[in-house]
């Protein structure tokens, strides 16, 4: 394939992939925000924090201590802090796009990078053909489990995690030469830091599944040998490098044991709802252009929290990757991988009676306890997948059977359609403005206490109402919405509909102010009836 040809092949492939991701915000003209208003918001939260945090805003001064929970300190590490994918908001920021924009910019560039990692990884290091890993990308970047988390876009970023991969395969080449192996060193464990910032799902699964692969390639006589005489070649630049991540990850460390130390760690029955069970792995949701009439049958509507378990991504498309990967398991790089998702699919289930092996490794591997929401490990699989669909297509085009190939490759990524959650952002942001209007009218508020008396929507949305009229008023608020919450503070639902919820409240707030030596006459509480 020429040049031109390629170039064209993939960029057709990168629309492609932010359309099927992406169409509900595009075809709105940008009016829409994808997903619903909870973790959406407060993960923009987050980003446009670390946003007035480098650009000097003084409300913003302290990276780890933003203006909510106030005046709780080292609030930001409570959640994933996305630092390592906040520059590509910053930037947006720069250029003068309002927040919202950027957001939408955010969230589209995270797709685009998604895609161009899994191009990269496809065909510099599986030796894939452009059109078959313009498929697998498409299949990474837009594939049901993934388009199914978008209301948790903490998860979108996972390109750094496909570097890391493709690092580690081209240092287990013999022909990869010391010197060539300390810049693949140095971009192992960047893109691994990299992506710990950017959360730590994808960071500590990275982690996990190279932990899977190491031991496999020690189980197979032909990966051994040429694993050992690798890490022999190249073992004082990854150690040097690595000396260097964790210095660069001290930071994160120390105030995530901090946090620990503040909330306290999960036990296992946390994670046990969101395990994934037999016919997880077969559900789409009702969103799917597909399957979603299946969205009634019996055992998906038994699925414990059935949003975080919407794992499928069709019955054309797993049976592809399987052969795919199946047929070129005499690759010892392909048959790891198959090693390691079957592994994982075998590790990460609940089987009858309630057993599942990921209680040994939620108390045997280090950070696995960290890891609440264990059906989100159905994303990673797309790795595996993607390289599955692409090695199988790539098959079939080589056999002459190129019409074949391309039906497969369409019906495996209609697969994937859906259409999920949205909301419009003007109304989002003229709930902010009323929010941010009480507060204004407020003379000498050092912070504030947002309590709606009437209104139609969940406690959570008002948090983030408050949340956001801090940011735009510059005044701290009591008010909060994060992964957890402050010991102490138990003002989670703030709705003041009622003479009940008004006692409740009362005694919450003014244990918060007690415990925290807040003055009452400082804390300024906006008791008015809600936009929405």
């Amino acid at each position: 394939m020429d040049r031109t040809r390629l170039v064209l092949t993939v960029l057709v492939g990168g629309v492609l992939a932010l359309l099927l991701a992406h169409h509900p915000v595009l075809l709105s003209g940008l009016r829409l925000m994808q997903g619903d208003e909870g973790d959406v918001r407060f993960n923009h939260y987050v980003l446009e924090h670390g946003w007035r945090f480098i650009s000097g805003d003084a409300g913003h001064a302290r990276f780890w201590d933003p203006p909510m929970f106030f005046p709780e300190p080292n609030v930001s590490a409570y959640s994933d802090v996305l630092l390592g994918v906040a520059p590509f908001y910053w930037v947006w920021r720069a250029l003068g796009l309002d927040a919202d924009v950027s957001w939408q910019a955010w969230a589209l560039s995270m797709s685009v990078l998604n895609y161009a990692a899994a191009v990269w990884l496809l065909m510099r290091g599986f030796g894939l053909r452009a059109g078959p890993a313009v498929v697998g990308a498409l299949l990474f970047t837009a594939g049901a489990p993934r388009v199914n988390q978008l209301n948790h876009p903490q998860l979108q970023g996972q390109f750094f995690a496909l570097l890391a991969v493709g690092a580690v395969l081209a240092l287990s080449r013999p022909e990869t030469n010391r010197r060539r192996g300390v810049a693949w060193a140095a971009l192992l464990v960047g893109a691994f830091v990299a992506q710990l910032y950017a959360g730590f799902y994808w960071g500590w699964f990275l982690f996990f599944f190279l932990l899977l692969a190491f031991g496999a390639a020690l189980a197979f006589r032909d990966t051994r040998g040429p694993l050992l005489a690798a890490l022999r070649r190249h073992l004082p630049a990854l150690a040097g490098f690595g000396v260097v991540g964790l210095v660069a990850l001290a930071p994160l460390v120390l105030h995530s044991r901090q946090a620990v130390s503040t909330v306290g760690l999960r036990s296992f029955s946390d994670v046990t709802y969101m395990v994934p069970r037999f016919w997880s792995w077969f559900y789409l949701g009702p969103d799917s252009w597909l399957y979603g009439w299946t969205n009634g049958f019996v055992r998906f509507q038994r699925l414990p929290m059935p949003w975080e378990h919407r794992l499928g991504f069709g019955l054309v498309t797993p049976v592809v990757a399987a052969l795919g990967l199946w047929q070129a398991r005499a690759r010892p790089a392909v048959r790891l991988l198959l090693v390691v998702a079957v592994a994982t699919l075998l590790l990460s289930s609940r089987f009858t009676g309630g057993y599942t092996p990921w209680w040994l490794v939620f108390h045997g591997v280090p950070g696995a306890a960290a890891i609440r929401a264990l059906a989100r490990i159905g994303v990673w699989l797309l790795v595996p997948a993607a390289v599955g669909v692409a090695l199988f297509l790539q098959r079939q085009a080589q056999a002459g059977r190129g019409a074949l190939a391309l039906g497969l490759g369409a019906l495996c990524l209609l697969e994937q359609g859906l259409t999920g959650p949205a909301y419009d952002r003007f109304e989002a942001r003229a709930d902010v403005d009323s929010v941010a209007s009480l507060v204004k009218s407020q003379a000498g508020c050092e912070s504030f206490f947002f309590a709606p008396t009437a209104g139609t929507q969940p406690d959570w949305k008002y948090q983030l109402d408050a949340t956001w009229a801090s940011m735009e008023s510059g005044v701290p608020t009591v008010n909060g919405y994060s992964g957890n919450q402050p010991r102490g503070w138990t003002l989670q639902d703030n709705r003041r509909f009622d003479a009940a919820a008004a006692r409740r409240q009362d005694e919450a707030l003014a244990a918060w102010m007690a415990s925290r030596h807040l003055a009452p006459a400082s804390v300024c509480r906006l008791q008015a009836p809600a936009r929405r």
